[in-house]
């Protein structure tokens, strides 16, 4: 897609937010199986529920604006979650790996929430009301999930991981 103006900008956000959060519903699954913590799997299983909400807003802005939500690859995503498997490959089920799992998750939160935040930005600049609002019930829900995956290391799994070498 040529990116001529800000419309063109929004859409191309939006597909690419798209992309990101079914690779994140994906590798989630992958990524709750690995923890340990059962608080740990309940966040990542509420996490997959959150993409699919997302996904579903990402789709209805699609469908207003005439525009296929798929056929954008994000990259950056792909990275990230890439890199949060490699981790799980290379080490072991501790409570040193959930501390590792949640470092990663955050970063795929601060991306995604990168990413909604100039697109809501470009919503807001285009009149595009309903679709800033949607997009900021993501910005919301991905930064309530940020804080509680920084709860959950702060107040179980780091300290536990701390002790593991002990």
């Amino acid at each position: 897609m040529t990116v001529t103006d800000l419309n063109d900008l929004f859409i191309e956000q939006v597909r690419d937010l798209y992309n990101a959060e079914t690779q994140v519903r994906r590798a989630y699954e992958n990524w709750t199986d690995a923890a340990q913590s059962e608080q740990l799997k309940t966040v990542f299983a509420e996490r997959i529920e959150q993409a699919s909400r997302h996904i579903n807003r990402l789709q209805q802005i699609c469908n207003a604006m005439n525009v296929d939500p798929s056929g954008e690859k994000c990259h950056g995503m792909e990275g990230l979650l890439e890199e949060g498997n490699e981790y799980i490959d290379d080490s072991e089920p501790t409570a040193v790996r959930d501390a590792g799992l949640i470092a990663n998750a955050q970063r795929v939160e601060h991306y995604g929430l990168a990413g909604y935040g100039c697109a809501q930005t470009y919503a807001a600049r285009l009149g595009m009301d309903e679709a800033a609002q949607a997009i900021e019930n993501n910005v919301d829900e991905s930064a309530e999930m940020d804080q509680r995956m920084t709860n959950l290391a702060t107040g179980l799994l780091n300290p536990k991981a701390e002790t593991a070498n002990a």
